[in-house]
């Protein structure tokens, strides 16, 4: 047997503690012989042990001393940097966002060495890959939109009860393009939605869409369909036949039908509300309207091409409709009640206003 046989069935330090003993008893040469090893191995570890003891026996490392192609130092602080004030963003989408020069292995890694891995939420259900029937969309043909309750944000939740910041975030998302756009309300009431269709879809209109081709899809929620026990349309369905808009509602318990929209919920949350502060409401207005504009203008998707909306809109047919469609700067939908009444009744000459507009009013 060999000693490289030998050492595979022995503890390699006793092994080599043996094997130097037995060559100081008859030498280096009958040592290497019974061994079955080379004289030179022999000798090494005869040196090792002189040099430092027992310690000289253990293995050392083969990690080469100088790595030539290893990420800089001040590269990896880059890193780290952007992962903690982005602790949602793997690796791809940090070297995308901020075009870092090192592969995505490599953020990985760093991010890994710093113990900034973080466990990713489970998904109960899968989400339909239909990007080859988004692509025969025209570019603002189908709308989702949502709600999403804002008070279960570990980080925003306090400064909404400090600040008097809104807990509902009315959204709605360009299926084909991949833009989005979103206000607030302090409650969540089909007058509420209604507000945010009127104000979304005015500006739809003025930015040149044509809203008789425009479909809107909503879940089940009572702010889209009102009371379902009780006849006729709530005020969110009122409004949207007023533009000339579809409505469509997905099945019951059915959210992946919605999922494009839900994902730009948890974007939001990652990219935004986990992640800033403010001093006041008006700070925080502010900085929404810098996130929805950097998310349509400058933020790209993965899964589109690795375009931007804006980009995806401008390599799409789009009719005579305005780049500047997706600038519409967030406001808290409530304050917008008495306009709203004001340009329903002189469209109407007197505008039945329900019992959820009235306690808002």
């Amino acid at each position: 047997m060999t000693y490289y046989q030998m050492i595979k069935g022995v503890s390699k330090f006793d092994l080599r503690l043996q094997m130097v003993e037995r060559s100081r008893e008859v030498g280096i040469r009958q040592t290497a012989r019974e061994y079955r090893t080379t004289r030179l191995t022999v000798r090494k570890w005869r040196e090792r042990y002189r040099q430092e003891g027992l310690r000289g026996l253990e293995d050392r490392s083969r990690a080469p001393h100088s790595i030539p192609h290893k990420t800089p130092k001040e590269m990896e602080e880059r890193v780290i940097e952007l992962r903690e004030s982005h602790p949602a963003w793997g690796p791809e989408r940090l070297k995308l966002q901020f075009e870092l020069p090192i592969s995505t292995k490599a953020i990985g890694r760093i991010i890994r060495q710093a113990g900034l891995t973080r466990r990713r939420k489970k998904k109960w259900r899968k989400k339909r890959d239909l990007r080859e029937a988004k692509k025969k969309l025209r570019a603002l043909e189908f709308i989702q939109i949502d709600t999403k309750d804002l008070s279960d944000i570990e980080r925003y939740w306090p400064q909404m009860r400090i600040l008097g910041l809104p807990r509902y975030q009315l959204s709605a998302r360009g299926v084909r393009i991949g833009g989005g756009w979103f206000a607030y309300a302090k409650e969540n009431t089909t007058t509420n939605a209604a507000l945010f269709a009127w104000y979304l879809l005015g500006h739809l209109k003025e930015s040149g869409v044509d809203l008789s081709q425009v479909i809107f899809q909503t879940d089940n929620g009572s702010e889209f369909i009102g009371n379902p026990m009780k006849k006729g349309k709530s005020a969110f369905q009122e409004e949207l036949e007023s533009f000339g808009v579809k409505h469509v509602r997905i099945p019951p318990s059915s959210p992946t039908w919605n999922s494009d929209v839900e994902t730009f919920h948890g974007l939001i949350e990652d990219e935004f509300y986990d992640i800033e502060d403010y001093r006041d409401g008006g700070e925080f207005m502010g900085k929404a309207w810098a996130y929805q504009l950097w998310f349509n203008y400058k933020r790209k998707n993965r899964w589109r091409g690795r375009s931007t909306p804006l980009e995806i809109f401008q390599g799409v047919p789009h009719e005579e409709i305005s780049p500047g469609v997706f600038s519409l700067a967030p406001v808290i939908v409530d304050q917008l009640l008495p306009t709203w009444l004001e340009e329903r009744e002189s469209i109407q000459g007197g505008y039945h206003v329900g019992s959820s507009a009235k306690s808002i009013g």
